[in-house]
């Protein structure tokens, strides 16, 4: 919609974007570019920010895997740090509270791969919600999906920031 006015957190996620861009000089980003057009469609067809987000979110993680860009250095990376810190009314706490231990150790270690335990806890949670499963049968599926991959990956480093972001995820209970 030409009336649509971002949100706090969209507004951050850009200044951050065109910040590091700056900094870094690596302005254009494939998976990026993918993320963005992956939201914009997602919004023009009617869906919510969230929605939108998701849809967004799910584009990146399928790009990154294939062309990953150290986060240190990520003008996404950093969008998505500064959108996760802005955002106040989070579906869920706990996934919030991953997702902001996620971003922030892979930036904070120039995380340069998706690791395989997230990349299918991720991708299982965003397919239930975007096909309407709701948060806890998308939470549920994400929970299901890690704990088959930690079990399909013997070398998953419980420390890396994967397994933070599990650690962050269940300290809220």
């Amino acid at each position: 919609s030409s009336s649509f006015t971002p949100s706090s957190p969209i507004a951050a996620a850009m200044q951050a974007f065109i910040s590091k861009a700056l900094e870094t000089g690596k302005g254009f980003d494939p998976v990026c570019y993918r993320a963005a057009e992956g939201f914009f469609q997602s919004f023009e067809s009617g869906k919510t920010e969230l929605q939108s987000t998701f849809a967004a979110a799910r584009e990146f993680l399928q790009g990154y895997k294939n062309s990953p860009t150290p986060a240190s250095q990520s003008p996404c990376a950093a969008a998505t740090q500064a959108y996760a810190a802005a955002t106040k009314n989070s579906p869920s706490a706990p996934n919030h509270q991953a997702l902001l231990a996620f971003v922030d150790e892979a930036v904070f270690t120039a995380d340069d791969g998706l690791d395989p335990v997230c990349g299918a806890s991720a991708e299982a949670y965003f397919s239930a919600y975007l096909t309407g499963a709701g948060e806890a049968a998308a939470s549920e599926a994400a929970a299901v999906a890690y704990l088959e991959a930690v079990g399909a990956n013997p070398g998953f480093d419980p420390e890396s920031p994967c397994g933070l972001a599990a650690k962050a995820y269940i300290a809220t209970f």
